[in-house]
């Protein structure tokens, strides 16, 4: 999965979300880059409840971040 991440400007809160995103069941990895690129790769049964865990947990990482699920 891809998605385009704006407004996450704390480089410790960045490392938290994507750590988070990495430990939930069926991540086989996630890279959040400087860019605003978060690759997901994931079993594909689990895809939804994981892009949703990304739109939920990403606010929360930082106060103005917005995510756009983009693949």
């Amino acid at each position: 999965m891809l998605f385009f991440v704006t407004g996450l400007t704390c480089q410790e809160c960045a490392d938290k979300l994507e750590s988070h995103i990495q430990r939930q069941p069926g991540v086989n990895g996630a890279a959040l880059m400087v860019n605003g690129r978060f690759i997901i790769d994931c079993d594909e049964d689990k895809a939804e409840t994981i892009a949703n865990e990304v739109m939920v947990s990403a606010p929360k990482a930082q106060g103005d971040v917005k995510v756009k699920r983009v693949q």
